[in-house]
């Protein structure tokens, strides 16, 4: 590998920061009372710090010790900036808003977050004009001729323009539709911003940053960023938007969660990569105020709650919308094969309801069953057993004289009840009527305590007998109603089609990628 000159790397690595050196030693004069952020400056702060940090991870600095320490104190100036247009953003523009519910809050720790920034901003700066000196280079001239000040009038521009090629309202809302089942299967996974938010200085143990972490927030922004896109290009300056006020609300949700996202990404970013790791070189001396708590107060109980808030808020407007805007049908499809409507299929059916918020109905038998009660599908399940253990002596019942042949030999004696009993239940087994299970089968305690006169009335005792204990299936389908907005049907569907989650034993099996979302419930 060929090693650069370090004279001549350190005389254009001068010449590229004299700019930003310039600034920070105006900014350091100035005063840290007197240094506000603006979006120019910050706009300004980025694209200097952006080319400075490229180029000395050009040259590989993070890895080199005279250049690492200024590499990660012009880091500081990009990530940050970047944050402080998204936090200056919100600052501007959360009065406009219309939310659902009120953030009384808000707006005062908004701009707490803000002088938060603009500190660690500051610090930076200094830090970088420090790192300067000590490499001996030359003051950089005197900075003059720039203003950052942002002078903004109230008020905003008039909305005349028309808008050509308009979309039609069918095609609209079967978009609004799919944007709002999108946003709800993007917040699935989404509380561990909850659970973070709860934490409480000075014990930080309780973060889980296997779940906080840049990964798990950074897949959300791009979720999110995904959904507003979706919305700007083809929902927006349509009429139902016009006409639906809660789909600019929820736009307002989805801008806000994105803006303090990206935000939280960054304060997330410098806690794992730096904070952690070389907190003490990061910072003016070990006990920096920008140190302290105030950090991880502002990633916890502003970026994470607020995002969380916003994102449970707007869960309720997509609901709502779909509810509004559902394509109700009805779907014939078969009831869980092994075990019923018991526990798994009836939890995951109910929360797949609940996760749309819509009514949906499963009928069965002339009767009606509220999808999203997994209790209600319970009792179902009574009728189900019923008719399989009827489907059983049904068949059982053609056998009769297979039966009658038994109870001959049971009276001669060369065959006893009990072997009877195991010899017919291979029978039924090889006959596609049930599945054995457990082996071996415990049938003594059952036909012992059984009333039974006849070998068939036994032999139907016996096998619901077992089917209740889960050591047999009966091999009986049978399709059930579901009635109600379609999109859920599909996804219980695609649920019934993978075995409602569960195999032949009633074990747990892996759900399919479409229902993703309910690994969270």
């Amino acid at each position: 590998m060929q090693i650069v000159d370090n004279a001549t790397f350190e005389k254009l690595l001068w010449e590229r920061s004299t700019l930003l050196l310039a600034h920070s030693v105006h900014f350091v004069e100035v005063g840290a009372e007197n240094f506000f952020l603006t979006r120019p400056l910050l706009s300004f702060l980025l694209a200097e710090s952006s080319q400075l940090e490229e180029l000395l991870d050009a040259y590989g600095a993070r890895s080199n010790e005279k250049w690492h320490t200024l590499r990660m104190h012009v880091a500081m100036i990009k990530n940050f900036s970047a944050a402080g247009y998204d936090l200056l953003h919100l600052q501007h523009t959360i009065h406009s808003y219309d939310f659902v519910g009120a953030y009384p809050k808000m707006e005062e720790e908004t701009k707490a977050a803000v002088a938060f920034v603009s500190n660690f901003l500051f610090c930076s700066l200094r830090q970088v004009m420090d790192d300067s000196m000590a490499l001996g280079w030359p003051p950089p001239e005197e900075l003059s001729g720039y203003d950052y000040t942002e002078e903004l009038p109230p008020g905003m521009l008039p909305k005349d323009r028309i808008i050509g090629g308009m979309r039609d309202k069918d095609s609209v809302q079967m978009l609004v539709s799919s944007l709002a089942t999108k946003f709800l299967n993007s917040t699935e996974d989404a509380d561990f911003l909850n659970n973070a938010s709860k934490c409480q200085a000075p014990n930080w143990r309780g973060l889980n940053f296997d779940q906080l972490s840049e990964a798990s927030i950074r897949s959300l922004e791009e979720k999110f960023h995904s959904l507003q896109s979706l919305y700007d290009t083809y929902i927006s300056f349509s009429d139902t938007e016009d006409k639906d006020g809660s789909l600019r609300q929820l736009r307002g949700h989805v801008s806000v969660v994105l803006h303090l996202l990206r935000g939280a990404t960054v304060f997330i970013h410098f806690y794992e990569r730096h904070i952690k790791i070389q907190g003490d070189e990061l910072f003016c001396h070990k006990n920096c105020v920008l140190k302290s708590d105030w950090y991880l107060e502002l990633l916890t109980h502003y970026l994470c709650r607020y995002s969380y808030d916003f994102l449970s808020s707007a869960r309720s407007l997509c609901q709502a919308m779909l509810r509004q805007y559902a394509v109700v049908g009805e779907k014939e499809i078969p009831a869980p094969p092994y075990f019923g409507f018991h526990v798994r299929p009836s939890t995951l059916i109910g929360s797949i309801v609940r996760h749309y918020g819509s009514h949906v109905v499963m009928e069965l038998d002339d009767k009606e069953y509220d999808a999203s009660v997994p209790m209600n599908l319970f009792l179902a399940n009574e009728w189900i057993n019923q008719k399989k253990c009827q489907f059983v002596g049904d068949e059982l019942t053609k056998l009769n004289e297979l039966f009658l042949e038994k109870e001959r030999q049971i009276r001669e004696g060369t065959l006893s009840r009990l072997d009877a009993v195991r010899e017919m239940i291979r029978e039924a087994a090889n006959r596609n009527l049930l599945r054995v299970l457990v082996y071996p089968l415990d049938v003594d305690s059952i036909v012992k305590s059984s009333g039974a006169q006849t070998l068939l009335e036994l032999m139907q005792n016996v096998v619901s007998t077992l089917h209740a204990q889960r050591k047999i299936n009966i091999l009986y389908s049978h399709n059930v109603k579901f009635k109600g907005d379609v999109r859920v049907l599909e996804d219980i569907q695609v649920l019934a089609e993978n075995g409602y989650g569960e195999n032949e034993t009633g074990a747990n099996i892996p759900l399919p990628r479409e229902l993703n979302y309910l690994v969270h419930h």
